[in-house]
């Protein structure tokens, strides 16, 4: 019997796939009976060499190799159907998890009447100065927001790393971009709360160059205006949230800036953020498909630029 299912999505990710997969079965306390499913779509580098070994070595990692990428979405719905866990943990293939990271998650879900539990985000200070600000100011604000929410019992999102109990979503449209944002929707629908652990945390590699920044901000936009068309419902987004709940969503901007003070990369966030919802919009009226996305490179490195 399997007690606990982790899942890792994965296109190119050799540069980071052996680090990740080490962390997970070496420094997450994940029990015996645990298994590590690792979907590689369509990889043109060396990933699922990588991930074959530690399933030679290790009977708990699983290799479900696609030799055609077919996009986030269909990976994270093949997880779905393939995990034998009660619990299934989602974890980007470009992060790396702090100790107990996972298995606090996991505790988390004991509660009966929690879908889904989610970590924090903590981007890795690196690159371009301008754009490092604008991406602490980012994660910064993003991570205040959904502790806050959390605390009012109003979160409907989830992050880079999540745990959802098993049986709450099957599979996903395949073009859904915001796959957490997709289930957090989906698992508040069903009744269920959603925990977020700011003690759970991820270090995550942010982009390095303004392209890359805003290509990944226009996407991730665009998801959640697909998760508004397939739900009825908008998850966590900031601009709907200001006209949603204006006045709660100013106290936690005016709040988030009052304490912090990250002004350097309060502008500039806040006019590419505009700039991003345009583009969003604008690719939502051309029913642009994200299915299978342009990759914002300097986020695939651990190299500084």
């Amino acid at each position: 019997m399997v007690s606990i299912t982790i899942g890792i999505c994965a296109y190119n990710e050799g540069w980071n796939i052996g680090n990740l997969l080490d962390n997970v079965l070496h420094q997450q306390g994940i029990p015996p009976d645990a298994e590590v499913i690792t979907v590689c779509s369509g990889c043109k580098d060396n990933t699922p060499n990588v991930v074959r070994n530690f399933e030679q070595r290790d009977p708990r990692v699983r290799l479900i190799e696609e030799p055609v990428r077919l996009g986030k979405a269909a990976a994270v719905s093949r997880i779905l159907s393939e995990a034998r866990g009660d619990q299934i943990i989602f974890v980007s293939a470009d992060v790396t998890p702090e100790p107990d990271c996972l298995m606090s998650l996991v505790r988390t879900m004991a509660d009966p009447k929690v879908g889904i539990s989610c970590g924090r985000p903590e981007p890795i200070q690196r690159g371009r100065r301008l754009v490092s600000a604008i991406v602490k100011t980012l994660w910064g604000f993003h991570n205040w927001q959904l502790e806050k929410l959390n605390h009012a019992g109003l979160l409907m999102h989830a992050s880079e790393v999540f745990c959802i109990r098993r049986g709450i979503v099957k599979q996903i449209p395949r073009t859904i971009v915001n796959d957490d944002a997709y289930l957090a929707v989906k698992a508040k629908s069903h009744g269920y709360r959603i925990k977020y652990l700011r003690n759970s945390q991820v270090q995550v590699f942010g982009p390095q160059t303004i392209g890359d920044y805003l290509k990944q901000r226009r996407r991730i936009i665009a998801g959640h205006y697909q998760v508004r068309s397939a739900t009825g419902k908008f998850s966590q987004y900031l601009f709907y949230s200001l006209i949603s709940r204006p006045n709660l969503t100013l106290k936690l901007l005016t709040g988030y800036f009052a304490a912090r003070r990250e002004f350097a990369g309060l502008a500039a966030a806040a006019l590419i953020e505009v700039v991003a919802n345009l583009l969003a919009v604008s690719d939502m009226i051309r029913r642009k498909s994200y299915a299978i996305w342009s990759i914002s490179t300097t986020t695939k490195t651990a190299n500084v630029l």
